[in-house]
């Protein structure tokens, strides 16, 4: 390899600097004008280190979007964390990533890439630590099914983020649709009186005591007001 290049095999940065490389060559060129010619010119490495430390080009695709996707993993998880049934923040961070995630040009590529990005292991390490534990909560409460594996729930719901997020309809009420008239039916308990009811009742449950607490809270402080006015 040319000494120009200053290319290090050994060097654990590489691979760092090429998918930087990318994903700057995607914001300008947008997949279409993707190349890992000019991928490995900008990380300034030859194009044949570039293929053997990215991959394909749709390696490269998932590999940016990978890297891209921690902001909105992090804004997803501040919108569940808002809420109190395992449903309603399911049904948030649906509605939040059918929004937003096509916006950005990456994430938007692998998801036109559906075929060979949905069931790619990094998405779905990336879905885990996205939805991961809400999924797991809801198993332990007996409102997720657990007649099915895991791993196969979290598939599922990254398959329908992506169908989501490619329909023609990506507002909050149609999304809002999809989550309740086909997601629910196909993750919610199937024993006792059904996941979303008892999720829902749980809501309900947490809005009650919030409240009695806020009243409690008020009923305290006029008190101590009256002991003051005597």
């Amino acid at each position: 390899m040319p000494a120009a290049f200053g290319e290090d095999a050994n060097d654990d940065h590489v691979k760092v600097r090429l998918i930087a490389a990318a994903e700057e060559e995607l914001i300008a060129n947008g997949t279409g004008g993707l190349q890992m010619a000019a991928i490995a010119k900008r990380a300034g490495v030859s194009r044949a280190t570039a293929f053997r430390r990215l991959g394909s080009l749709s390696d490269v695709v998932v590999l940016v979007a990978i890297r891209r996707a921690q902001r909105y993993i992090d804004a997803v998880q501040q919108l569940m964390a808002a809420e109190t049934g395992v449903f309603s923040k399911l049904e948030v961070a649906l509605i939040y990533s059918a929004r937003e995630l096509p916006t950005d040009v990456s994430i938007a590529a692998m998801i036109t890439e559906y075929s060979a990005t949905a069931h790619d292991p990094r998405v779905h390490e990336a879905a885990v630590g996205a939805m991961g534990e809400v999924v797991r909560e809801g198993m332990r409460a007996g409102e997720i099914r657990t007649d099915i594996e895991f791993d196969d729930l979290i598939e599922f719901l990254v398959e329908q983020t992506y169908l989501a997020a490619e329909g023609p309809d990506r507002s909050e009420d149609a999304v809002r649709k999809r989550f309740r008239q086909w997601i629910i039916p196909a993750v919610e308990a199937r024993r006792g009186p059904g996941g979303e009811i008892i999720s829902r009742v749980t809501e309900i449950e947490n809005a009650v005591s919030a409240a009695l607490a806020a009243v409690q809270g008020l009923t305290g402080q006029l008190q101590e007001g009256q002991t003051r006015d005597k």
